[in-house]
């Protein structure tokens, strides 16, 4: 166990050493509500190359809260693309009163604006961590998002979409979820 929590603080250094304001080429806050979860976000890629980090919490009420932190890559070759797709890992963490937990998702995430219209467009994640990579309290979970956008202006976008969190708790038994149904956010890039 020890050397599975030393090995995430590692990974959590990185991340912020790699996200110095002066590395980074810009990025967006994304805040989504719904009845009884709200999640605010952050993400950013590093000038000319193909790194993307991101992080985020989501709250619910009843529920409890998860932390996630990411490294990924992306293709830079063609910045003009309708398709942007990122690649990697996300470093999740999880409590409410009665458990904790954490896990190393594996997954990635899109954007797609429609040639038809840019203006609209879709979007979303698919993370997994296994057991061999789950902690704590945590036997699995499964991390997932899907989203249909509107740009209001080129920098900001109103969305609403479908969210699922769904970890496998060692002495729950059956599955768990964390702000599961219909949202609705804004996302600001700068």
């Amino acid at each position: 166990m020890t050397f599975k929590f030393s090995a995430v603080a590692r990974l959590v250094s990185l991340s912020a050493m790699l996200a110095s304001p002066a590395a980074l080429a810009g990025g967006s806050l994304d805040i989504s509500l719904a009845d009884d979860s709200a999640r605010i976000g952050w993400d950013a890629a590093r000038m000319d190359t193909g790194l993307h980090l991101n992080a985020a919490l989501l709250h619910e009420t009843d529920e409890g809260d998860m932390l996630n932190a990411g490294v990924h890559v992306v293709d830079v070759r063609n910045r003009q693309s309708d398709l942007y797709i990122g690649a990697g890992a996300n470093l999740y963490g999880f409590t409410n009163d009665d458990y904790n937990g954490g896990a190393i998702g594996v997954g990635g995430f899109f954007r797609y604006n429609f040639p038809f219209n840019r203006n609209f467009g879709m979007s979303g994640h698919a993370y997994y961590a296994p057991p061999v990579v789950s902690f704590a309290e945590i036997e699995n979970m499964f991390d997932a998002d899907i989203r249909l956008q509107y740009n209001l202006i080129p920098s900001a976008h109103l969305y609403t979409g479908f969210r699922m969190a769904s970890l496998k708790l060692e002495e729950r038994g059956g599955r768990f979820k964390l702000g599961e149904g219909l949202h609705f956010g804004l996302r600001l890039d700068f």
